[in-house]
């Protein structure tokens, strides 16, 4: 039995460039492509999607190994991967930001620790509602469905290329914008709220000027923000829901899955 470069190199495409993908999403993606996950069990869950992938995967002209356009398919496969993981970092980003909002009006500001997904330090709260939104993320399927739709990928554009449009950066862009206002949605009734025990404390310390600011508006306003957090959870999952079906849009319009 002979086998020819040209059989060699097609299946060396075929076998790499759903890898390159794939790849490119659990680099970029939350929960499954973060730090804590072992990166060989990524690996492995990398290759076994890539070995379902690879019998979907249409015929296409074998490309000449390591040439300019191997490389250059190999680039835009790696970017599609990423930019599909990135949607999804913004949606848990905004999480984050709406935990420090938080945090600075509860006077824990001060109170980081260091993230190891990130490599920096993030604040106390951010972190808590970081790893409350992975638990649901987990929970709603988020898993599942972006494996499904980065599986349907390859049936609607086999070729990462044509895939790629400015369009489809623009999108990005909007979906970037909307990570701001998510985390303003996720931490606006509990910055109200601590608006008017900051103001009722104001007028408590005017009318008694002995009373030691530090140390009482400190803790009531630590003790509030705790019962406030506790009772503004439930809205984490309307606002991450809302925010995680937008992302899903998205996806699905940057790997040509429709709207």
């Amino acid at each position: 039995m002979e086998i020819s470069d040209a059989q060699l190199q097609a299946w060396l495409q075929a076998g790499l460039f759903p890898l390159a993908r794939i790849g490119g999403v659990f680099m970029s993606a939350p929960v499954l492509g973060d730090r804590s996950a072992p990166a060989r069990v990524r690996l492995m869950l990398a290759l076994a999607l890539t070995l379902i992938v690879m019998p979907l995967m249409p015929e296409q002209p074998p490309l000449r190994a390591f040439s300019a356009d191997w490389w250059l398919r190999m680039l835009t496969e790696v970017l599609l991967g990423v930019m599909m993981g990135f949607v999804l970092k913004l949606v848990f980003e905004a999480v984050v930001l709406g935990g420090e909002l938080i945090g600075n009006s509860m006077g824990l500001g001060f109170a980081r620790m260091a993230d190891p997904l990130r490599g920096t330090d993030v604040p106390v709260v951010g972190q808590f509602l970081h790893l409350m939104a992975a638990l649901l993320f987990i929970a709603l399927g988020g898993h599942l469905q972006l494996i499904e739709l980065l599986v349907g990928s390859f049936k609607a554009v086999p070729d990462a290329g044509a895939a790629l449009q400015a369009s489809h950066f623009k999108s990005m862009a909007e979906l970037g914008i909307t990570m701001f206002s998510g985390a303003v949605l996720l931490a606006l009734p509990m910055l109200a709220a601590l608006l008017l025990v900051n103001l009722a404390f104001g007028v408590m310390s005017r009318s008694a000027p002995t009373l030691n600011g530090m140390s009482v508006g400190f803790p009531l306003a630590l003790a509030v923000g705790l019962v406030l957090l506790r009772v503004d959870l439930p809205s984490l999952r309307q606002v991450f829901t809302q925010q995680l079906q937008q992302a899903w849009t998205t996806i699905a319009l940057i790997s040509g899955q429709g709207g």
